[in-house]
Parts: C-alpha cells; sequence; structure tokens
C-alpha cells in the first residue's frame, strides 16, 4: 500500500477531515505504510503527500480532507449512468448485442467494488479492534465492541449480531448490575431485535424487543424502551400483522413524544406511515412521512423519508414525481456508504420503470439495488430485489434470467419465515404473556401474603397498646384512691386536732369561770371577818393565788400559739409514721420544729428542766436515734419516704 492509499483509507474510516499529526499516528499504529529507512511515517511528510494528489485530498481548517468522500461510489455510478445511456441506445436501435455488453460490464463491475468494499470494511475493522485490544477496562471494552458491531451492521448484519450477543454475555458472565452496564444492555438489546429483524428471525428479534423493554422498564430507560416497543411493531409489520403493528407504534409514540433527543419518535412516525402506505391511505401516509421531515432536518433521514413518500406517489401511478424524488435521492447518496439507502432507492426505481413497462432500465436499477444489498447483507432486500428481478426479467421475456432470480428469490424468503418459525413465533408470544401474567400473578400472591402479616402485626401492636393502656388507667386509679385515702386520714386528723384544740379551749374557759367563782367565793367570807388584819392577809393570799393563776394562763396560751404555727403536715406525719409516742412527747416535738430550746420548752409547759431532758431522751429511745442524731431531720426525711 502507497502513503497516499493509506491516507486515504484512514481519512474513509475517519469519515472527517484530520491533522496530519493524527493521520501519521494511526498509519504509524496499524502499520498501513512503512518506509524504507523503516523510520516512522511523519506529520511532514502526509501533508507533502497530499498536497501532491489534488484530487484526493484538499484542506479544510487546517485539516486534510477527501476530495471526494467514496471513489468506489462515484465510479460506480458513472458505469451505471453510462449503461442507462447504453440501453437507452439499444432500446432506439434495437442491438440486442449490447445488453449482454452491459451486463459483462455489470458483473466486472460489481466484482471490482465488491472487493474494494471489502477492504474498506477490514480496515474499519481493524482499527476498532486495535481500540478493544487497547482499552484497560471492560466498560470502555465493552461499549467499544458495541460499537463496532454497530459499525458492522453497515456490511454484514449477521457478524453484527455475533458481536452484539458477545457483549451481552461478557455483562451477564461478570454479573456487572452497575446502572451503566445494564444500560449498555438494554442498548445491545434493542440492536439485536434490530438485527435480528433485518436478517429475518422474527422469533429472536421479538424475543429480544421484549427484554429490552422489560430491562429498560426496570432501569426507567425510557428511551429504549419506547425504540424496543416500535421495534415489534416493525416485526409485525414484516409480518403483515398490519393491526398489531400500528397498536405497538401508537404505544411507542406515546412513550417517546416527549424524549429530548427525537430520533426515536421520528422513526416510530415513519414506520405509522408505512402502515398506513400498506393499507392504501396514501394521505395519511405523507402526513406522518412530512411530519418526520418537519421535525428532523438530518440528511440522510430526509432521504429515507423522501423515498417512503416518493413510494406512496408511484402506488397512485404518479410516475413523474416518483422517479424524480428517487433520482434527487441517488444525486445525494452519491457520495456516501449508506449502501441501504441506495438500495432501496435503487429498488424503488426499478419497480417504478418496471410498472411503465420499461424493462430495460428497471433491468439496470435492480442488478444496482442487489450490489447494494448484498454489501450490508440485507436478507429483507435481497429477497425484494430478486423478487422484482425475476418479474421484470419474465416481462423482458428473459425467462433463464427469470428463473434464477425466482430461485434465489426463494431461498430468501425460506431463510426469512417457515411454517415452524412462524409457530414458534406464536409460541413465543404466547409464552411471553403467560410470563407477564405469572409474574402479575405471583406480585399479587405476594402482595396478599404481605397484607395478612402486617394485618397481624398492626393487631399485635394494637393488643400491647391495650394492655398498656389497661396498667397505666388501673395504674392511675389506684394512685388516685391512695391519694384520695391520704387527704381522707389527713382531713380526720385536722379535724381531730382542731377537736382537742376546742376542748383544751374549753377547758381553758371552765377553769377561768371556776377561779373567777372560787374568787368570788373568798371575797365574801374575807368580808365577814371582823378582824381588819386577817382581812388584809385574806386580800393578799387571794391577790397571790390570782397572780399564779394568771402566769399559768398565759403560759398555757403562748404554748398553743407556738404549736398552731406548726405546719400540719409535720403534726399528720408524726400520727401517721410514729403512733407510739404520748401526746406529752408529741407536743414537745411540736415546740422544736418551731425552733425552741430545751429551756424555753420547759418553761412553755411549767415543768422543769430535767422534765423537759426525761422526755427528749424517752423520744429517742423510742426512735431509736443516738444523743448524735438530729430528732426533727429524722422525722423529715421519714415523712418525705
Amino acid at each position: 500500500m502507497t502513503l497516499h492509499e493509506a491516507i486515504e483509507q484512514v481519512l474513509q474510516n475517519a469519515e472527517k477531515p484530520l491533522q496530519s499529526r493524527d493521520i501519521a499516528d494511526v498509519i504509524n499504529n496499524l502499520k498501513l505504510y512503512k518506509r524504507k529507512d523503516g523510520l516512522p511515517v511523519s506529520p511532514s511528510q502526509v501533508t507533502t503527500r497530499a498536497n501532491n494528489y489534488t484530487k484526493l485530498f484538499t484542506r479544510e481548517a487546517g485539516k486534510i480532507k477527501l476530495f471526494k468522500d467514496d471513489i468506489v461510489s462515484l465510479k460506480f455510478q458513472h458505469y451505471r449512468n453510462l449503461l442507462v445511456h447504453q440501453s437507452d441506445f439499444n432500446r432506439i436501435s434495437g442491438k440486442a448485442d449490447m445488453r449482454n455488453l452491459s451486463a459483462l460490464i455489470i458483473v466486472l463491475l460489481f466484482l471490482l467494488t465488491y472487493s474494494v468494499n471489502a477492504q474498506t470494511k477490514d480496515s474499519i475493522a481493524s482499527a476498532l479492534k486495535f481500540q478493544i485490544k487497547e482499552a484497560d477496562s471492560d466498560s470502555i471494552r465493552l461499549s467499544l465492541k458495541a460499537d463496532l458491531a454497530t459499525r458492522l451492521a453497515f456490511f454484514d448484519r449477521a457478524i453484527a449480531k455475533e458481536a452484539y450477543l458477545e457483549v451481552v454475555k461478557a455483562i451477564n458472565d461478570k454479573n456487572y448490575t452497575s446502572d451503566y452496564y445494564l444500560r449498555l444492555k438494554a442498548k445491545v438489546l434493542y440492536s439485536l431485535s434490530s438485527v435480528s429483524s433485518n436478517l429475518g428471525d422474527y422469533t429472536e428479534a421479538l424475543k429480544y424487543a421484549n427484554e429490552a423493554f422489560d430491562l429498560a422498564t426496570a432501569i426507567q430507560y425510557n428511551r429504549i424502551a419506547g425504540k424496543s416497543i416500535s421495534s415489534m411493531g416493525a416485526v409485525y409489520k414484516r409480518l403483515n400483522d398490519i393491526e398489531k403493528a400500528k397498536y405497538y407504534y401508537k404505544r411507542a409514540l406515546t412513550m417517546q413524544k416527549n424524549d429530548s433527543i427525537p430520533s426515536g419518535y421520528i422513526i416510530t412516525l415513519n414506520r405509522l406511515g408505512a402502515v398506513y402506505a400498506e393499507e392504501k391511505k396514501y394521505d395519511s401516509a405523507r402526513y406522518y412521512f412530512k411530519k418526520c421531515i418537519a421535525i428532523d432536518t438530518t440528511k440522510m433521514y430526509h432521504i429515507g423519508v423522501k423515498a417512503n413518500i416518493a413510494n406512496t406517489y408511484r402506488k397512485e401511478k404518479k410516475y413523474n414525481i416518483a422517479i424524480k424524488t428517487f433520482n434527487e435521492n441517488l444525486n445525494i447518496l452519491n457520495n456516501t456508504k449508506e449502501y441501504e439507502h441506495l438500495s432501496n432507492n435503487h429498488l424503488s426505481l426499478a419497480t417504478a420503470y418496471k410498472e411503465q413497462s420499461k424493462y430495460t432500465k428497471a433491468s439496470i436499477y435492480i442488478d444496482s439495488a442487489i450490489i447494494y444489498a448484498k454489501r450490508v447483507n440485507s436478507h429483507i432486500l435481497l429477497k425484494l430485489s430478486y423478487e422484482e428481478k425475476a418479474e421484470i426479467a419474465y416481462n423482458n421475456k428473459n425467462y433463464a434470467a427469470s428463473r434464477k432470480a425466482y430461485l434465489t428469490y426463494n431461498k430468501y424468503k425460506d431463510s426469512l419465515i417457515s411454517e415452524s418459525r412462524t409457530k414458534r413465533l406464536a409460541d413465543l408470544e404466547y409464552a411471553y404473556q403467560y410470563k407477564k401474567e405469572k409474574e402479575v400473578a405471583a406480585i399479587n400472591l405476594n402482595n396478599e401474603s404481605i397484607k395478612k402479616r402486617l394485618y397481624f402485626i398492626l393487631l399485635i401492636i394494637m393488643a400491647l397498646v391495650a394492655a398498656v393502656m389497661f396498667y397505666l388507667i388501673r395504674k392511675n386509679n389506684k394512685q388516685k384512691l391512695e391519694l384520695k385515702h391520704l387527704e381522707k386520714l389527713k382531713a380526720d386528723l385536722a379535724l381531730a386536732n382542731r377537736e382537742t384544740e376546742l376542748k383544751k379551749v374549753v377547758i381553758e374557759n371552765s377553769i377561768t369561770e371556776e377561779v373567777l367563782n372560787k374568787t368570788l367565793d373568798d371575797i365574801k367570807q374575807i368580808i365577814t371577818f371582823e378582824n381588819e388584819k386577817e382581812q388584809q392577809s385574806a386580800l393578799r393570799s387571794l391577790s397571790a393565788a390570782l397572780l399564779s393563776e394568771k402566769t399559768v394562763q398565759k403560759s398555757s396560751t403562748n404554748l398553743q400559739s407556738y404549736i398552731d404555727d406548726v405546719h400540719m403536715d409535720f403534726k399528720i406525719a408524726l400520727d401517721t409514721h410514729f403512733p407510739q409516742l404520748s401526746t406529752n412527747e408529741k407536743e414537745l416535738l411540736y415546740l422544736m420544729k418551731a425552733g425552741l430550746k430545751t429551756t424555753e420548752i420547759s418553761k412553755l409547759q411549767n415543768t422543769t428542766l430535767a422534765a423537759a431532758k426525761s422526755t427528749r431522751y424517752r423520744i429517742r429511745k423510742k426512735l431509736g436515734l443516738d444523743s448524735n442524731q438530729d430528732i426533727i431531720d429524722f422525722i423529715d426525711r421519714k415523712s418525705a419516704l
């Protein structure tokens, strides 16, 4: 391989302009070109070679790019145009030999382009495989492998399918469950559904679409969930189950309508338009197709949608509009590698010319459609193209070519769908629905079991709460009863003390009256004394007796006032906790509580100091206290317990 061929291959693989340094790095890494001196290719050498081949390369913003994106496609378009003009000449002049020459040129051209295309595919695969090999983690490696499969799908869908399956197997084998890997797996499952559908394996296409939808729904990957539903619709469309196809497409549109990236929504709109076209509702079909164009301004996508619109005009026998649109598409596609679009447009042109009985032109376009369909290994396009070729050759009275094309068509038809495959598809759909119903039933059963457990737990909690409330209420009632009993006891003691005080008052009053009566009697008796000295002596004695009585009464009054000052709780505590104490001992304790000393207490009680100390000693003995302990402090602590 020469250096300029290596540069061309790198730019074709990159599909964008590159710096000369980047081109040199790729050439050296992939060993696409080797200098005679063994040194690596330098950026300046790449720049010089690109400047020398101005028919191949040009410059854009300081970068090198291909002058034409696809030299092979340009050559093929040139030969095809020559053949079309040649076929017109043959029809006019009636020279049948030229048709044979045209067929020979097409065969030679196919071999040439297939060889160059294979080389291009190998270089793309090599570049991607090199990146995969250099990846240092599964997250990068598996993502690159999925990208490789997507690229391969443009050339060979069977190989692409194998690559996708390797990615899914790696994720499953290593039990990757992070969000990144699950999203990658969902995307790959969707791609497997699309590839399987294009290969004609509708059973697997539906299985992968269902798996992709389930996984995408579980991880809330709504974009892939919507695309998976749309893919199911595409499967049923190819099985001619129009109602199911419409159901899934409309369901997908509901999910995809608010997606920030509208590509999935546009694809579904396009598919729904194709369904209406199948039903010969051409105005409705064009409505959906034009809606796609209004949303997506991508050039390549416009080509596909415009081809669909053109086919609706073709079916309405408006051939001029249809053929003009197909040719506009081909002019745009000439410099691209969009082989599926190229095949579709050539097939549609062949059909349009066949319907106008222009079989020679139709033959040339159908051969082109087959060549491009083989490049992407599209069984669907190959089946449709060979079916059309058989009919064109038959109408053109080329029966041998017609039979050969028909046999090839049957081979692709049989590979796409058979009775056993249809049965498996029905079984798969039933099994999937049964599985979903079983899962729903299991969920409902599990929910019922959970509800029963929750009810049982709630019942136990309510019973425990009731028991606790019953205990607290009972305890509260008991405390209330005890409190009432204590209050009653306090009231009884207070009444008893008041009764004692009243009795003392009555006694004191009776004593006072008694003293008064005795004094009057003494005075009357003194008056009867005739001797003045006796009278004076008797009066002095009476006066002394009255003074003594007055002192006693005063002392009694002071004692009662001190006792009254003592708090009722202390008196109740003495009666409750120390019933062994006598009245005199309690009176002494009242005075001690009032803060009086022993000498003061003895005077108030009209007793000797020794008598007061003796009473204190008896109290200590009854309470079990020694001489160092404070009596009042002991009683207070005892009462507080």
